[in-house]
């Protein structure tokens, strides 16, 4: 069975830690008053411009090195369901930030974004309220496809290691 390229495995788990990062960092944040958000909400932020330019790397890397074949074992209803989890996996990747950035760009009061102290990322694209709220809601609304596709993510390669006894962790592991 084949394996993933070194660059497609970094890829892979370099977006992952991230993203579960910044579901953590959001949790934190939930229920905070604003002054105290924002020492979890500034991170959040420096890593959704991570995670999009990670993902845009990401695509740009498997539109040009083909991805290790599917085990035989892995055909019909398996093969498209993996398909379409990974399809909407980089659809969230990349609209969940953009999201993110539309809703602090938009609302008139994006200050720049520190990106780990290296440098800031002007956010603002100028005041609209209704397209803040649009894309605040559709951010917090997406969180949840996206827990559901990790849930779904980690099961399949469980199920396939160990009970289809198929080394499909092995495929992706540094």
């Amino acid at each position: 069975m084949g394996k993933y390229s070194k660059i497609a495995i970094l890829f892979h788990w370099a977006i992952a830690l991230l993203i579960g990062a910044n579901i953590l960092l959001a949790n934190l944040a939930e229920d905070l008053p604003k002054a105290a958000r924002a020492t979890y909400m500034s991170p959040h932020k420096a890593i959704g411009i991570s995670i999009l330019v990670l993902t845009v790397g990401r695509i740009l890397w498997r539109l040009s090195h083909r991805p290790p074949a599917l085990p035989y074992k892995v055909a019909g209803l398996q093969a498209k369901a993996g398909l379409t989890v990974h399809m909407l996996f980089y659809v969230l990747m990349i609209v969940m930030p953009l999201t993110g950035w539309l809703m602090i760009g938009a609302n008139g009061k994006a200050a720049p974004v520190d990106f780990f102290g290296l440098f800031t990322v002007d956010m603002a694209i100028g005041k609209n309220t209704m397209l803040s709220g649009f894309a605040h809601e559709s951010h917090e609304f997406l969180a949840t496809p996206l827990l559901i596709l990790i849930g779904l993510h980690v099961l399949g390669a469980l199920k396939h290691q160990f009970i289809d006894k198929m080394p499909f962790i092995q495929r992706m592991w540094p």
